[in-house]
C-alpha cells in the first residue's frame, strides 16, 4: 500500500516512480565506482604498482581515512547553505562529480620515475583531495532521499535500492579490477590502470548526471547547523551511544584491517588475484542474506544479542581465513560468506541501535541530535577504518612483506594470514565484549519512547495554549493519565481513540461512538473505505521485493550514516506534525480513528483508547462484501493494509499499534454488531469519566 503521511503539505500522489528510484540508486553506483576502488585496491596499487612500502602505504591510508571523517563533518556543516533553482543538495552532485572523478583518476595515475618522496606526496595529496570531494558529493547524495519524499516507505525504497546497487557494484568492480593484479610487472601496467580508472570516472560522472536529472527536492529543508556543543553535552550523558561508538570503532577496525590486505591474501595465499572477485561475491551474498533476516533476529533475540551473534559469525570467518589451506578457493568462499553474515548483521543492527540512542539522548538530556550523533558515529567509523587499514599494512610490513617482489617469504605469508585473520578476529572480539555492556534493551527503549511521546504531547499543548509545560501536567493516578488539554476547572470533553485491523469494522464503529458521545468524528488520513473504492494497483504497491529492499537498506552501502540520520529526522518531523494535528482535532473532544492517536493521546486525561480486532475469516468476509473482491484478493488487501499501517507507526513513532497493553479496551467485533460495540465503548467511557461533557 502506498503510505501517505499526515503532514498537510504531502500530496496523495501515489508511489514514487520506478525510474526515480533507479536513478537515485545509480548515484550510489557512481559513488562506489571510486569509493570501493580506493577501499579494495588502493593499498595494493600503492605497493605493487607505485612501489610504496607497506608501512608507508598503511600510514597514508590511515591519515586520509581520518581526514575523510573530518571532511564529512565539514561537508555536513556546509552543503545546506546553498540554495539554487535546483535545490540545496542536487547542485553538489552536478558540480562536484567532475572534480571528484578527476582527483580519483589522478590518484591511480602516479607517474613512473618519481622519487619515493614525490610518489608518497602525489598519492597523499590526491587521496586527500579525493576524500574531500567525495564528502561534498556523498553527504548531499545521502541526504537527498529525505528531500525527495516525506513518505517513509518511499524513502526506505530509495535506501534499499541504493544499498543493492552498492553491493552489485562491488562485485562487478572486483571481477573487472582484481585480475589486473595477477601480474603487476607487465609492460604499461600503470597506463592500463590509468585508462581503467578514466573509464570508471567517465561512467561515474554520467551516472551522477542521470541521478541529478531525475531526482527532485520536493520536501522543504529547514536551514540550520548541527550544534556540536549540545551534541557533545548529550553524548556525555548517553551511555548507550558511547558504548555503540566504541563498539563501532573496533568493529570497523577489524573489517578494514582485513580489507586492507584481502587482495594480498588472494594473490599470495590463494595464488590467484582473480579469485578475489568470488570472495567478494560470497561476502555480498552473506551480507544480503543476513540483512533479510535482521527483522526476525531483532524480534527473537533483541538488537544487542543479535549484534553479538553477528559478531561471533564474523570472528568465525576470520578464524577460517587464518587457518585456511593455501590455494583452497571453496573454503575461502565459505570464510568470506561468514564474514558477510557477520559484518552485514552488525552493520544493520548498529544503525538500528543508533536510532534508539537518539531517543535515549533526547529522553536523558532534552537534546535530540540525529545529525550530530550520526556525524559523531560516522567520524568514529572513519577513524576505525583508518586505524584498521594502517594496522593491516603494519602487520604485513613487520613480517617482511616486500613491495613488488615476485615471491614473498614464509614469514611474510604468515603476516598476511595474521592481518586478514588473527588481528581482525581479536578486534571483533573486543567489539563483541564492548557491546555486551550495551544497556538499552527493548523494555527500556519502550519506556523511553512512551515518556518521550508524553513530553512531546505536553509540549505541543503548552505551545498551543501559551502556557508553561508544567501547567498541562497533573500527578499520575491509577490510570496513568498525566496530561491536561484544558484547565481543570473547565472539565474535559470526551476523547476516544480507535485503531482497528482492516475488516474489524473500525470505520463504521468509530462514527457511531462519536454520535453517541456527541463529539466530532475524525477519520484516518486514508481510511479503509477510501482505499477499498480505488483500483488495487493504485495502493497495493508495496511488494515483497520492496519490503526486502528496505530490509537491506543499511548493509550494502559504505556510507549510510547521514542518509539514515536524514530519514530519521524527516520521520520525526512528520510525527511532530501529526501530533499537532491530532491535538488540534480533539481540542473540543472527538473520536479519532488511527493517526497514532492511542500513542499521542495515551496519557491525556479524559481519553479512552480502543483497539478493534476480529478473526481473519470474518474480516475477509466483510471486505469481500464491501469491495466485491475475491477471498484471495481481500486477504491480500487486509495483510497489506495492516502491515503498512503498523510499519508507518514504527517508522514515525517507534511504536507498535497492535500492542494490546497500550489500549484500555480491546474488542473482538467478530461476534457482536457494530451497534453493540459502540454501546460498549460509550458505556466504558461513561463509567470511567462520568463528569465528562462534550
Amino acid at each position: 500500500m502506498t503510505t501517505h503521511t499526515t503532514s498537510p503539505e504531502v500530496a496523495a500522489t501515489g508511489k514514487m516512480p520506478t525510474h526515480r528510484v533507479l536513478s537515485y540508486a545509480l548515484g550510489d553506483v557512481a559513488n562506489n565506482l571510486s569509493f570501493l576502488m580506493t577501499s579494495m585496491f588502493l593499498m595494493v596499487f600503492m605497493t605493487e604498482i607505485a612501489g610504496v612500502s607497506a608501512g608507508i602505504a598503511g600510514t597514508i591510508y590511515g591519515v586520509t581515512k581520518i581526514w575523510a571523517g573530518i571532511s564529512d563533518l565539514l561537508a555536513g556543516q556546509t552543503v545546506d547553505r546553498a540554495d539554487t533553482r535546483w535545490g540545496r543538495l542536487r547542485p553538489w552532485i552536478l558540480f562536484g562529480s567532475t572534480p571528484l572523478a578527476v582527483f580519483f583518476v589522478l590518484l591511480f595515475s602516479t607517474p613512473a620515475g618519481l622519487s619515493p618522496t614525490m610518489t608518497v606526496a602525489w598519492i597523499l595529496l590526491f587521496d586527500a583531495a579525493y576524500q574531500l570531494m567525495y564528502s561534498f558529493v556523498n553527504i548531499p547524495y545521502g541526504s537527498l532521499s529525505a528531500a525527495m519524499t516525506q513518505d517513509p516507505v518511499d524513502r526506505s525504497k530509495l535506501s534499499g535500492a541504493r544499498s543493492i546497487a552498492s553491493s552489485v557494484t562491488g562485485v562487478i568492480l572486483s571481477f573487472f579490477v582484481a585480475p589486473q593484479f595477477q601480474d603487476t610487472t607487465s609492460d604499461n601496467v600503470r597506463l592500463k590502470f590509468t585508462l581503467s580508472c578514466l573509464a570508471l570516472g567517465v561512467i561515474a560522472v554520467v551516472l551522477y548526471l542521470i541521478c541529478f536529472a531525475n531526482s527532485r527536492e520536493v520536501v522543504p529543508r529547514s536551514r540550520g547547523q548541527i550544534s556540536f556543543r549540545s551534541t557533545f553535552r548529550m553524548i556525555g550523558k548517553n551511555k548507550p551511544l558511547l558504548i555503540l561508538c566504541l563498539g563501532a570503532f573496533f568493529l570497523l577496525a577489524a573489517m578494514f584491517t582485513m580489507n586492507a590486505v584481502a587482495m594480498y591474501y588472494a594473490i599470495y595465499v590463494l595464488g590467484n588475484a582473480g579469485w578475489f572477485a568470488y570472495l567478494m561475491l560470497a561476502q555480498t551474498v552473506g551480507t544480503i542474506l543476513i540483512a533479510s533476516l535482521v527483522p526476525a533476529i531483532t524480534i527473537r533475540l533483541g538488537k544487542r544479542d543479535g549484534y553479538v551473534l553477528s559478531a561471533v559469525l564474523a570472528v568465525l570467518g576470520y578464524a577460517v581465513i587464518l587457518f585456511l589451506p593455501s590455494g583452497n578457493l571453496p573454503i575461502a568462499i565459505v570464510a568470506w560468506f561468514l564474514l558477510g553474515l557477520g559484518t552485514g548483521g552488525t552493520n544493520a543492527l548498529m544503525f538500528s541501535m543508533q536510532a534508539d540512542t537518539v531517543d535515549y539522548g533526547e529522553w536523558k538530556t532534552g537534546v535530540r541530535a540525529e545529525g550530530g550523533s550520526y556525524s559523531i558515529l560516522s567520524f568514529i567509523r572513519k577513524v576505525g577504518q583508518g586505524i584498521g587499514g594502517w594496522a593491516g599494512m603494519a602487520v604485513i610490513g613487520a613480517f617482511g612483506y616486500v613491495a613488488q617482489a615476485p615471491d614473498q617469504s614464509a614469514d611474510a605469508l604468515q603476516g598476511i594470514r595474521y592481518a586478514t585473520g588473527l588481528v581482525p578476529a581479536a578486534l571483533a572480539i573486543v567489539a563483541l565484549l564492548v557491546m555486551l555492556m550495551y544497556p538499552l534493551g527493548a523494555e527500556l527503549h519502550a519506556r523511553v519512547v512512551a515518556e518521550l511521546n508524553e513530553r512531546r504531547t505536553q509540549s505541543a499543548v503548552a505551545g498551543a495554549k501559551g502556557v508553561p509545560e508544567e501547567r498541562v501536567q497533573v500527578p499520575t493516578v491509577g490510570d496513568g493519565r498525566t496530561t491536561l488539554l484544558r484547565k481543570v476547572a473547565e472539565g474535559h470533553p470526551p476523547i476516544v481513540t480507535v485503531f482497528g485491523l482492516r475488516g474489524s469494522g473500525a470505520t463504521d464503529i468509530a462514527p457511531l461512538i462519536a454520535e453517541k458521545l456527541g463529539v466530532p468524528y475524525i477519520g484516518q488520513r486514508f481510511s479503509s473505505a477510501e482505499l477499498a473504492t480505488v483500483d488495487r494497483s493504485a495502493f497495493i504497491s508495496d511488494s515483497g521485493i520492496e519490503r526486502w529492499m528496505r530490509a537491506v537498506s543499511l548493509t550494502g552501502s559504505q556510507d549510510t550514516d547521514l542518509a539514515f540520520a536524514s530519514n530519521l529526522s524527516a520521520n520525526h518531523k512528520i510525527a511532530q506534525n501529526n501530533t499537532r494535528e491530532v491535538l488540534s482535532a480533539v481540542e473540543n473532544g472527538g473520536v479519532i480513528l488511527g493517526r497514532n492517536g492511542a500513542l499521542v493521546l495515551g496519557r491525556v486525561v479524559g481519553a479512552v483508547h480502543v483497539r478493534l480486532v476480529a478473526p481473519l475469516g470474518k474480516r475477509v468476509e466483510r471486505v469481500m462484501h464491501q469491495t466485491g473482491l475475491s477471498a484471495s484478493q481481500a486477504t491480500e488487501q487486509i495483510e497489506n493494509e495492516d502491515r503498512i499501517r503498523a510499519e508507518m507507526s514504527r517508522a514515525l513513532y517507534q511504536w507498535d499499534p497492535n500492542a494490546d497493553e497500550d489500549y484500555d479496551l480491546v474488542v473482538n467485533t467478530g461476534s457482536m454488531t457494530y451497534e453493540q460495540v459502540a454501546a460498549m465503548v460509550v458505556g466504558l467511557y461513561a463509567s470511567k469519566y462520568p463528569d465528562a461533557r462534550p
